[in-house]
Formats: structure tokens, C-alpha cells, sequence
């Protein structure tokens, strides 16, 4: 079962947490959970995308590819990868007490204070349940695996496929290898390269949320509205369209 498949397991927990009326400007007619406005979600993006270092990204989208391509195509040098993305990881840091962006964020959504309370609640049981895979996978504190973890929900949302465990633990060393090539990130300091990988989840959880939402109420003006979210993140995170990107079972094609 993928990374992307558990990260599910969490969401009935969170469509309990969005189940109130309170959450007007997110609820649509005949659903407990429905789109965001166009005004909260830029604003939401907007603020993500500026935690996000864009110098740091950019580089290493600039390289990314090279660099998974080379993998996929020698499994060996992709097993060399995985090794070392797990010993010796280039995008680790020491988090902090507190979660930098989670409150700011959601306030970019609302400024209500029963939805601004429960929007925490939901956000934080996504940074939970994606902590706790990647601790199972010996991967905690990483930004490539929260990088990895944006792109294999967004995926999952836009096209309704699964990728697999074992390619999204590819994903990820060829991630932790990019962003290592970036002396742009590597000058990051912990609590900057905190912000990034927040960044990453909350921008996996939203459209997870709508998306199992959607799928629960067998919804398709709702599923295409998430889907067309998990496609804008999907090209912020890698530079590209989301047309030209196919996950197989090893890994991440750019085409």
C-alpha cells in the first residue's frame, strides 16, 4: 500500500472536523466539505508559495530531472539513491517546538474563529498523518519526503491513479539529491527549511481533503474542482504541466 494511499486513512477524521456549518465559505450545496473560494485558495497559495523559497525550488527543479532520469533508467545508481537519501540525507532539519506556518495559513483562508479552529484541527491531523509514515519509513523531519508526499497526493487527486510506495521512496532520493544540488538550499537554515516543508504538506493536504470529500459524495463538479488544484500544485512544485508528468511503479517520468 503507498505512502499516498495511507495518507487516506487520517481523512475520516478530518471530514468529521469539517462537517460544521460554520465553514461556510468552504461548505457547497449538498456536501459537508465543498470547494474553497477562488479568492481563499489564491490567497492560501500565494502565502505557501512564498514559504516556499522560491530560489531553493527553482534550482532544483532545474536539475530534477537530470537527475531522475539518470535513476530510473540504472536501477543501481536509483538503489544508491535510496541509500543514501535515508543514511546520509541532504534535506533533513531540527523541527522546531512550534509549526511555523500552520496558523498564518489558515488564516490566509479565514479569519473566523470557529473556522480558524477547525481548519487547525483538520490541518493538524494532516501533518499527522503524514509524520507518522514518514517516521515509518525512516524519513522524519525530511523536506524531500514531504516534497515527495505533495507530489504523489496531487497526483493521486489530478489523475486518480496511485503511485506506489516504491515509487515514491524514488521519488524522494532523486528529490533529496536535487535539493542537495541547490546552494541555494543549502544555505537554508533549519527553521527555513521548516517553513518549506510545511509549505509541502498543507499543500497536500488541501486537496486531499476535497478530493476524499468529493469521492465520498460522489461528487464530480467537486472532484474536478480539486482536481484542477492538485494540477496547480503539481506544477508549482515540479515546473511543468501536470500533462506531462506519468508516474510507473519505480518512479516519476517528466516527459
Amino acid at each position: 500500500m503507498s505512502l499516498a494511499h495511507k495518507a487516506l486513512a487520517f481523512l475520516a477524521t478530518l471530514a468529521a472536523l469539517v462537517q460544521s456549518p460554520t465553514l461556510a465559505q468552504w461548505v457547497a450545496p449538498g456536501t459537508t466539505f465543498g470547494a474553497p473560494s477562488s479568492l481563499s485558495y489564491s490567497q492560501a497559495m500565494a502565502y505557501v508559495t512564498v514559504q516556499m523559497n522560491a530560489a531553493a525550488v527553482q534550482r532544483a527543479q532545474s536539475v530534477f530531472n537530470q537527475i531522475n532520469r539518470t535513476n530510473r533508467n540504472n536501477p543501481n545508481a536509483q538503489a544508491a539513491a535510496r541509500t543514501q537519501a535515508q543514511t546520509r540525507p541532504q534535506t533533513t532539519f531540527k523541527l522546531g517546538a512550534q509549526r511555523l506556518l500552520l496558523n498564518p495559513f489558515v488564516r490566509s483562508l479565514s479569519n473566523k474563529p470557529a473556522e480558524v479552529q477547525e481548519l487547525t484541527a483538520a490541518f493538524i491531523e494532516g501533518f499527522k498523518g503524514f509524520e507518522a509514515e514518514a517516521r515509518r519509513l525512516g524519513r522524519p523531519n525530511n523536506v524531500a519526503m514531504a516534497f515527495a508526499y505533495l507530489v504523489g497526493v496531487c497526483y493521486l487527486v489530478h489523475y486518480g491513479e496511485e503511485p506506489t510506495e516504491a515509487a515514491l521512496l524514488n521519488l524522494q532520493a532523486n528529490t533529496d539529491a536535487a535539493f542537495g544540488a541547490s546552494e541555494a538550499f543549502r544555505r537554508l537554515s533549519d527553521s527555513e527549511r521548516q517553513r518549506m516543508y510545511e509549505a509541502f504538506v498543507l499543500m497536500a493536504t488541501l486537496p486531499l481533503l476535497g478530493y476524499t470529500v468529493a469521492v465520498q459524495e460522489n461528487d464530480p463538479k467537486l472532484l474536478e474542482t480539486y482536481r484542477e488544484i492538485a494540477g496547480v500544485a503539481l506544477e508549482s512544485a515540479l515546473g511543468v504541466r501536470p500533462d506531462r508528468l506519468k508516474f510507473t511503479p519505480t518512479g516519476l517520468e517528466l516527459r
